[in-house]
């Protein structure tokens, strides 16, 4: 690294500075997006662990799908469909592997493992 480059010069400062302030919101809303996303999921885990057996990974659609129809198309056993404002996994026709969860352009689906 040269010298020139390692001196942060008051116009950088600022600019650095106001993207980090500009950030912040951002990232404090995304930490509390994950937080209520894992509470959610691990309480829809739990009822459907009775038909699922224990280590299978299990999805969920959040709420804030927008219905863009990107994991039903992927889906290689036809388990999503639209409802409730949003689209959904029919966990019994779901073979849980995982083609919704990579191919979704939003990140709404949620993955965890049956305890």
């Amino acid at each position: 690294m040269k010298k020139e480059d390692a001196i942060l010069s008051r116009r950088k400062f600022i600019v650095a500075s106001s993207a980090a302030v500009a950030a912040t919101p951002f990232l404090a809303e995304l930490t509390s997006v994950k937080a209520a996303a894992s509470e959610s999921t691990q309480s829809a885990a739990a009822a459907v662990a009775p038909s699922i057996p224990k280590g299978t990974k299990v999805f969920f659609i959040g709420k804030r799908c927008i219905g863009c129809h990107v994991c039903r198309t992927f889906c290689p056993s036809k388990a999503i469909h639209y409802g409730d404002g949003g689209n959904e996994i029919d966990q019994s026709k779901c073979t849980h592997c995982g083609v919704c969860y990579q191919e979704c352009p939003n990140c709404v689906i949620t993955r965890t493992t049956v305890n």
